[in-house]
């Protein structure tokens, strides 16, 4: 098999250190290897980038090991080197030769062969806005995890506050979070504060009888700043989101049009898959790297299931 690439690196991306290996030669010769180490400070990945390129490197390839190869791609990219990152699924090393060295050169030989496929990663624009949005994704996340402490907490004390109102967190639902808060636990207190009209208000008297403790306001107490300081920082991150996708509010709209997304999944979209339709061959491609398009796993006519974890036995 005649090579693709005549001057390219591997390198086994690690906390610490870079194991890099550097393969130069004709398409149709054995290549000559250099092996060498890096620290991941800014200042050595500066150093042993420009050492690269004085070497006649121009392409270079690593896992995608956590977010270990985010400030090399960053680092090195800049000095204008052809960095690609690949999947560490798809690029393993033969079982029993796995050393760090032994990874990067199997990883530049891939790579002078063509045989990695490249991650999508986009513009530093849009890797910006990829970080607001995947913070205020977790913002979320952390809010609905308090959400259901404070749910826990009601339940641990007899309110049935969930079956009497539709939404716990709703006007009437914070209004009985913030006197219980205050160490209130009377029923006709708790009912009293209710100012909005609820149907069911026979029902919410009697979700209101408790066997609540002072342990229990004061668990609602902390958990409820929680709640507010949280859905505060939610609204922040969304601000800041909204100032840096501006100049892209057209797609933003054109895509609110779609049913069942609405303007923040929008603003997530832009900022996960950016603007570069070119990267994908068509919709099915770009489908398929959104997770929500079924892969193919079939063998001898048959269709195996994707998620079943065969056993391999030797």
């Amino acid at each position: 098999m005649e090579a693709l690439r005549t001057h390219v690196a591997g390198v086994d991306v690690h906390k610490e250190i870079l194991a890099i290996t550097v393969l130069i030669g004709a398409h149709a010769e054995k290549p000559e290897s250099t092996q060498l180490e890096c620290s991941t400070y800014t200042d050595d990945l500066m150093a042993c980038g420009l050492k690269l390129k004085a070497m006649g490197v121009t392409d270079v390839a690593m896992e995608s090991t956590g977010v270990y190869w985010k400030p090399v791609f960053n680092v090195w990219d800049s000095l204008g080197l052809k960095v690609i990152v690949g999947n560490a699924h798809h690029i393993k090393n033969v079982p029993g030769r796995k050393t760090d060295m032994n990874d990067s050169h199997w990883i530049a030989q891939l790579h002078r062969f063509g045989l990695i496929r490249a991650s999508f990663i986009p513009d530093g624009e849009f890797q910006r806005m990829r970080l607001l949005s995947r913070h205020r994704t977790n913002l979320v996340d952390d809010l609905a995890r308090v959400r259901n402490r404070v749910q826990k907490v009601l339940e641990d004390g007899n309110i049935k506050l969930g079956s009497a109102v539709s939404d716990v967190f709703g006007v009437a639902g914070l209004a009985i979070l913030a006197e219980i808060a205050k160490g209130y636990t009377s029923p006709e207190v708790l009912v009293a504060a209710v100012t909005t009209k609820v149907k069911r208000m026979e029902d919410v008297k009697k979700a209101m009888t408790n066997c609540l403790t002072k342990e229990h306001c004061f668990v609602i107490s902390e958990l409820m700043e929680q709640f507010y300081f949280l859905r505060e920082r939610i609204n922040t991150t969304e601000q800041e989101l909204f100032a840096r996708i501006q100049p892209y509010k057209h797609l933003v709209e054109k895509l609110d049009e779609i049913p069942g997304i609405d303007v923040i999944l929008a603003m997530g979209i832009i900022s996960e898959a950016s603007t570069q339709m070119d990267a994908f061959k068509d919709e099915r491609s770009f489908a398929a790297w959104a997770g929500v398009a079924a892969g193919n796993n079939e063998s001898a006519g048959k269709k195996k299931d994707p998620n079943a974890v065969m056993e391999i036995r030797t």
